[in-house]
């Protein structure tokens, strides 16, 4: 849906269909049809309702052929395809999906071929003029130790291709990086300095003249509360990192890590297919659930409901989410929010199916919204 502010500010708010399993096309236009229209007759929207895709790399495929397809069903139901999670490339409802949902990283070609893929998916079903973005991973895992001249310079690669992109379809398609605990760029602090000392020099020597303003255009980040939350980063303070550094925020994703005195309290949140780094606020950190237990507070990367202050009786960020999120709506740092709540499968306590999940999710953001004074479109 689109929210307008009391300055006449328009906003769009949807959910990442990461949430759905399913690689193929076929998948993505069965979630659309059994999940997405009935969300939007439940929360009453009469007008366009936004959709945060999710096109794995086999969907991606399907689309070059099939555009006309997706587009088709969009425009039947009354949505519009504003963004695009292009993170996980293969199943990301897997048995197992741990440090493989960084695979392929940006140091390797088919990253670059299935972003490209996405972003011509992406323009072939909006309107000319349209802006939209994807997100995608924060170069790569940092366990990995890949050189950063190589990520950076494929990612640099890909402002020549979303060019060529919008030259073909009037569509412009921002590439929005993502940082998250234990890789390459965790936080905004970090994000905001690759930008400058690695990113920007190497888009002038490429570009020459001009080059600040093609990296305004094609690249940005997408800022996810949980990971900011995660890295005990300030909900208002990442958001002001980016502001600062002059880093376009394509998209926030509403999002919320779980918080506990120490790690004991997150054993009923161990599970075998995600990753779940915990970080303390002292600085200990694992890369992943279970471990050698240690006190905290910790934070733990488990995106949960956001409409729940705490899920199987472990207190959650929403408190970190909603003051990033009211912030965010209040400086105009972006206009793109996703709800991002993909671990509804493997979650050790659940409020109702997924749909009520979904439901009770909009309706929480929509009152915080409310509190700014944006409001549902009529």
């Amino acid at each position: 849906m689109w929210l307008v502010g009391p300055d006449e500010r328009r906003v769009s708010l949807c959910y990442s269909m990461n949430v759905h399993p399913g690689e193929g096309l076929d998948d993505v236009l069965d979630a659309l049809g059994g999940t997405v229209v009935p969300l939007k007759e439940r929360l009453g929207v009469q007008g366009p309702f936004a959709v945060g895709l999710r096109l794995a790399r086999q969907a991606a495929e399907e689309t070059e052929t099939r555009a006309g397809e997706l587009k088709q069903l969009l425009e039947d139901h009354g949505l519009e395809a504003v963004t695009v999670n292009a993170f996980p490339y293969g199943d990301f409802h897997g048995e197992r999906v741990k440090e493989d949902v960084y695979r392929p990283d940006w140091s390797q070609a088919a990253r670059a071929v299935y972003s490209l893929r996405v972003a011509v998916a992406l323009a072939a079903v909006n309107a000319r003029g349209s802006r939209v973005s994807f997100s995608t991973l924060p170069l790569s895992y940092r366990a990995w130790s890949p050189s950063l001249n190589a990520v950076t310079g494929r990612v640099l690669e890909m402002v020549s291709a979303l060019q060529g992109v919008e030259r073909k379809s009037d569509v412009r398609v921002r590439l929005a990086l993502e940082p998250e605990p234990f890789c390459l760029l965790e936080t905004a602090v970090q994000a905001a300095a690759w930008w400058r000392d690695q990113l920007l020099p190497a888009c002038r020597a490429r570009y020459g003249r001009g080059a600040e303003d093609l990296a305004d255009a094609y690249l940005g980040v997408c800022l996810d509360t949980c990971h900011h939350a995660v890295r005990w980063e300030g909900g208002a303070e990442s958001v002001n990192v980016f502001r600062d550094a002059g880093i376009p925020i394509a998209k926030m994703q509403l999002s919320c890590a779980l918080e506990a005195p120490s790690t004991r309290e997150l054993r009923p949140f161990e599970e075998p297919r995600y990753l779940h780094q915990v970080v303390a606020r002292e600085g200990e950190a694992r890369a992943d659930l279970p471990g050698d237990d240690f006190d905290g507070p910790v934070r733990c990367h488990f995106h949960v409901p956001v409409h729940q202050s705490e899920v199987a009786g472990v207190p959650t960020t929403q408190a970190h989410m909603v003051e990033a999120f009211q912030h965010a709506l209040k400086t105009n740092a972006t206009s793109c929010y996703e709800i991002e709540t993909y671990t509804w499968d493997v979650l050790p306590q659940k409020e109702g199916e997924l749909l009520d999940s979904l439901e009770a999710e909009y309706r929480f953001v929509l009152e915080k919204a409310a509190e700014c004074g944006f409001t549902p479109e009529s």
